[in-house]
């Protein structure tokens, strides 16, 4: 018995694997009352000699008797005795839909009749049927009906059919065709004879045929046996011995000798409902099972839980929490008996158990599966988690010392093909993983040979991208051409890669692989995330159900802690297990929508209203957090803009960063790559394009994390001295470093660092064509408010010395000098100052901006003149029609000193009537409030801000249209200016 259930294992095992063929004969048939072979001979001799046959006809018989008839009768008279006896027309039976339920890539008869055909057809399934030579290179389907002795849908005529005595001997001549083709199935394919006897004629001939051509690579075949009686011990012995391995439907089912349905029924559902796990009866046996299905995967280093369940055929679900499931195991509770003994001890268990148990369990440890989902309360869910390799830590020092080494495994060779891949070396890695294909055949090694396909296609399409991008916009964004890869390489790589499809990789992988490493299958596809991104969807619509609703998730695996876990398993997954795609689009995509709902969550958390019920479930306050993972992760997959999105949306400044250590020590590392990429002339273009995204919103990102001053200084140095303009221009760069002393502060190793660069940029001014570009509006002179905030009395005297150095004669380094005035020395102001006359606005203008100038109502006449020329500007413009845009905003800067008391002039209110936001400061009184803009409001200082709101006729105004702005926009700043400056 056991014997047979390990066939049918074998058989089950072989369905799944797409290897399964069914060989159907005549007794398949005869349960439909369809017409035997023995009848038609019969009647062959019933026409010969005028009577039947006492007795059975022996096989020679069979083949003789419709011989000797054609011989002595003719063609046409054995032709018409064929359809006396062939034109019926009957049913499909049960047997027929049972052999299609078992999944055969293609099935085998010797039957002439339709009866297969039918089945497939009420089924649904196409097969494409060949009964003739011509029907080989007619064929449409990847599953075929071969009927190798022909059938009878081009006529009732003996050629159509193998059946007299001279077909079988001519076979091979006249069907060459046929014949090897199904040669080549039964050498390729495990075969199950059904519906035939032991000693049927055409199963030793066809069997004879297989051995001859297998040798000793012979498959044994499968033979169903539906006799009533169990097959006699001797009798079985000889059978296998010649190479059959027999299922014998009496030793599974007591059934009288006429009910052959009920035989052939009882071992086709044994077979479709087999389960693998079904000679499973004690502990060692639970421990073997599980060895078997997942010792293949110990050689990974990361698994994502829920693929899990494709290993053991979906009789259990792994969640994404680490807890498992019972799903469609009807059989022993193999996995709840592991997780017992995994409490109660192994003491029971043999030796080579004891070890496998341990090897199983530090494969669960190493993935994150924990306990049944029953026993969840016993357990706490961790839902911290670890990812070693150097690539994604950005460890670019520790993955040059690893190609380094000299490789002792094709895995490490692996790993230092990704490892080059990463470092922008992109044409070797890719030939590295060329020759790995070689040697992982040679070694057998086929998840070494899979993964390395799938790098190779994903870094080929790395590879096209990039020299695409870089022939169509590299001259136009980095100002040259840059050519990482030779022609050479290109068209060998293209004419590599020519048809090459990778949704056939893993069907091209041997069969056993395909069974041990189905948990692969979806990285030979171009949708491999798909599922999660579906599932993120509806987390998504879920979690954001919840927002609208006010309500609260509750349980141990909340939507938000979803969303979390499975980020965390794709991630870990990939990077583990060093495959390319981490660094594709779809993986930043999926990982950036996943953070933002989180964020997105968080802020829900922190802001909504708790009622009783929710502050006695000590519900309300957000348990997220962002981790050393979670800034990695925004790093590799966010933009600025997205970022920008978080902070409008979030309080971000709220919400607690935690390892800070490790943060620091990743932009560090950043900070160090950047540095050593532009310390020299041999930038590495793929490599810089690699990582100069990720650098950027790593810094700008990390305006929410306190740095030391190390930190802050390695950071400082990369922004200021060694960031390509293209990337940051002077502006970006003020607004990068202005961010990171929210939170940390500006070290005094930090202000020296900044009149190093300050000093740098004089120099750059005495080119009298440079000047600084930004598109912020912010330039190099900004450092010097932001040292003063940290450092109210600060003097540079580095840049003092400097500016008593310059001659007039230095016009561009002059001016440029005058602006960085607040943090000189008197001396050096005064000269400056001496040097300069204050002739017209923009002189003026900068002059304030520098602090060179103590009382502003000395220069009114200047003021007066500028108002007139623009204002009447602006009029001109106005009775013409034309509308244009004024680039300053000078008048309205006078209105302001006109409303704070530094003007005095009564002439300001001469040009009244102009400009909206100048009128509200000059006449308040009189103001048209309609017009009034809140936003002005954010350009507005604290002092000005103060001033407003006590005046008695702006006061009420303002009150009220801030309490409508609020009300009416999500923008927090309006709520900031309420409560500061009126509550």
């Amino acid at each position: 018995m056991e014997k047979i259930y390990q066939h049918i294992r074998d058989l089950t095992k072989a369905s799944k694997n797409g290897k399964l063929v069914f060989f159907v004969g005549a007794g398949i048939s005869r349960i439909s009352d369809y017409p035997q072979w023995g009848e038609l001979v019969n009647e062959y001799n019933v026409q010969l000699y005028g009577k039947p046959k006492e007795g059975d006809y022996s096989s020679d018989e069979y083949l003789r008797i419709p011989q000797i008839f054609y011989d002595v009768e003719g063609e046409e008279a054995y032709d018409k005795v064929l359809e006396n006896v062939f034109s019926v027309d009957k049913s499909t039976n049960p047997i027929h839909d049972k052999i299609l339920a078992m999944n055969p890539v293609h099935i085998i008869t010797t039957n002439y009749d339709n009866l297969l055909e039918k089945a497939c057809w009420q089924r649904g399934r196409y097969f494409s049927v060949i009964s003739a030579e011509e029907d080989i290179a007619k064929a449409t389907s990847s599953r075929n009906l071969l009927k190798i002795h022909g059938d009878f849908k081009r006529g009732f005529r003996g050629k159509y059919v193998v059946l007299k005595e001279s077909d079988y001997i001519n076979y091979e001549q006249n069907f060459p065709l046929i014949s090897n083709y199904m040669k080549t199935i039964m050498a390729t394919h495990n075969i199950v004879f059904i519906g035939y006897g032991l000693g049927d004629y055409n199963i030793n001939l066809i069997m004879n045929w297989v051995r001859q051509l297998q040798k000793d690579g012979y498959n044994k075949p499968f033979f169903i046996r539906v006799d009533h009686k169990p097959i006699e011990e001797k009798t079985a012995v000889y059978y296998e011995s010649k190479g059959l391995r027999i299922i014998d439907a009496a030793s599974l089912v007591n059934t009288e000798e006429n009910e052959y349905l009920k035989r052939y029924e009882k071992v086709m559902d044994i077979l479709i409902d087999s389960k693998d796990n079904a000679l499973i009866s004690n502990d060692d046996d639970v421990i073997d099972y599980l060895n078997e299905k997942l010792s293949p995967l110990f050689v990974l280093q990361n698994v994502r839980k829920l693929d899990l369940k494709h290993v053991f055929n979906f009789d259990y679900h792994f969640e994404v929490n680490g807890t498992v499931v019972p799903n469609k195991n009807t059989g022993f509770g193999y996995m709840e008996r592991f997780f017992e003994l995994k409490e109660k001890g192994t003491d029971n268990l043999n030796g080579g158990s004891k070890q496998k148990f341990e090897a199983i369990s530090n494969f669960y440890e190493q993935n994150g599966i924990l306990c049944m989902y029953d026993d969840l309360d016993n357990k706490t869910i961790n839902n911290t988690y670890e990812i070693k390799s150097p690539a994604y830590h950005g460890d670019y020092d520790e993955m040059e010392r690893l190609i380094q080494i000299t490789s002792i495994s094709l895995e490490e060779e692996y790993r230092k093909a990704f490892y080059l891949a990463c470092l922008g070396r992109w044409e070797e890695a890719y030939n590295y993983y060329s020759n790995l294909l070689l040697k992982s055949i040679d070694e057998s090694n086929w998840w070494i040979h899979y993964l390395s396909q799938i790098n190779r296609y994903r870094l080929y399409q790395s590879i096209t991208q990039s020299a695409k991008h870089l022939r169509g916009a590299g001259l136009l964004i980095y100002g040259r051409y840059y050519r990482p890869f030779s022609d050479e390489f290109l068209k060998r790589i293209e004419r590599e890669m020519k048809n090459f499809n990778i949704n056939d990789v893993f069907s091209g992988m041997p069969y056993d692989f395909q069974e041990k490493y189905q948990i692969l299958e979806f990285l030979s596809d171009n949708k491999f995330l798909y599922d999660d991104t579906v599932k993120l969807f509806s987390l998504t619509s879920k979690i954001r159900s919840e927002i609208s609703k006010g309500s609260h998730s509750f349980g141990s695996l909340t939507s938000d802690l979803k969303v979390q876990f499975r980020l965390n398993d794709n991630l870990r997954f990939l990077y583990e297990n060093c495959l390319w795609s981490a660094f594709f689009d779809e993986i930043k995509q999926y990982t950036r929508n996943s953070l933002l709902l989180m964020f997105e969550k968080a802020e829900y958390e922190q802001t909504r209203d708790i009622d009783d019920f929710g502050f006695f479930m000590g519900v309300g306050k957000s348990g997220f957090y962002v981790d050393y993972y979670d800034f990695v992760n925004v790093a590799r997959s966010f933009r600025i803009d997205d970022i920008k999105h978080i902070e409008r949306s979030c309080k971000v400044e709220q919400i607690e960063f935690s390892d800070t250590e490790k943060i620091e020590n990743y932009l560090i590392s950043i900070s160090n790559e950047i540095i050593k990429q532009f310390s020299n002339d041999s930038m590495s273009i793929i490599f810089y394009n690699q990582i100069i995204s990720e650098a950027k919103v790593a810094f700008y990102f990390a305006r929410y994390v306190k740095l030391s001053e190390n930190g802050f200084i390695k950071i400082l140095r990369a922004l200021l001295f060694y960031f390509p303009e293209r990337e940051l221009d002077i502006g970006k760069r003020y607004l990068w470093i202005d961010r990171l002393t929210r939170c940390s502060g500006l070290p005094n190793a930090a202000i020296t660092m900044i009149e190093e660069f300050l000093i740098n940029q004089v120099d750059k001014h005495k080119d009298s064509e440079f000047s600084e570009q930004s598109t912020n509006g912010l330039f190099s002179n900004n450092f010097c408010n932001l040292i003063l905030h940290f450092e109210k009395e600060f003097v540079s005297k580095e840049l003092s010395n400097y500016a008593l150095s310059l001659s007039k004669d230095a016009d561009n380094q002059f001016k440029f000098m005058y602006q960085l005035s607040p943090i000189l020395s008197i001396e050096a102001k005064n000269y400056l100052s001496n040097l300069r006359n204050i002739e017209d606005i923009k002189g003026l203008m900068d002059s304030v901006k520098v602090g060179l100038v103590d009382n502003i109502s000395v220069y009114q006449d200047l003021i007066i003149k500028y108002m007139d020329t623009y204002m009447s500007t602006i009029l001109d413009d106005r009775r013409k029609g034309i509308k244009q845009i004024y680039s300053d905003n000078y008048a309205v800067k006078f209105g302001i000193w006109y409303f704070l008391g530094e003007l005095t002039d009564l002439r300001m209110k001469d040009y009244l009537g102009v400009i909206d936001e100048y009128d509200f400061f000059v006449d308040p009184e009189v103001f048209d409030y309609e017009k009034f803009r809140p936003i002005w409001l954010k350009n507005y200082g604290d002092k000005l801000l103060e001033k407003i709101i006590k005046n008695e006729y702006m006061r009420p105004q303002v009150i009220e249209i801030l309490k409508e702005r609020i009300k009416n926009t999500n923008d927090k700043k309006y709520l900031e200016i309420f409560i500061k400056h009126i509550v």
